[in-house]
């Protein structure tokens, strides 16, 4: 009777440390997060919520943001232009899936749809101050 409970007890242990341990995607998010901060990016998770009057934007975005400051620039911050992944009123001169949440240039969108190609996951929000670019991603698999 006493090796019975003993086999129980002991898958009963392994389970709940197998069940904590994270996934394969959640290892190789984590190093990719902290290979970003080992090269000067700000990491964080953060919740965008759009101005739906002004753009047509309706959801919040919620994901992980990582920020390249310039630490020379020491004045108060401007936006320069913001990008949304998501269906809006303005999406000139954009790829198809992304819209303007505050408007750049002809010459931003035009960049910013050469380089477009090169990132290998989705944008859900990309915004460009005169001090820092903050980029978030959908982080698929792939990612």
């Amino acid at each position: 009777m006493m090796w019975p409970i003993a086999i129980l007890i002991g898958l009963i242990v392994f389970g709940s440390v197998y069940w904590l341990k994270p996934s394969p995607r959640d290892t190789r998010l984590a190093a990719l997060r902290l290979d970003a901060i080992k090269r000067h990016l700000q990491v964080r998770q953060f919740t965008f919520t759009p101005e739906s009057a002004k753009n047509g934007v309706r959801d919040a975005v919620t994901g992980t943001s990582y920020t390249l400051m310039d630490g020379s620039k020491r004045e108060k911050p401007v936006l320069l232009w913001r990008v949304v992944g998501q269906a809006g009123w303005e999406s000139d001169g954009l790829p198809e899936g992304l819209a303007w949440h505050d408007r750049g240039s002809e010459a931003d969108a035009k960049l910013l749809t050469a380089l477009l190609p090169d990132l290998q996951d989705d944008i859900l929000l990309l915004e460009v101050f005169s001090n820092r670019v903050t980029l978030m991603t959908t982080e698929h698999k792939t990612a």
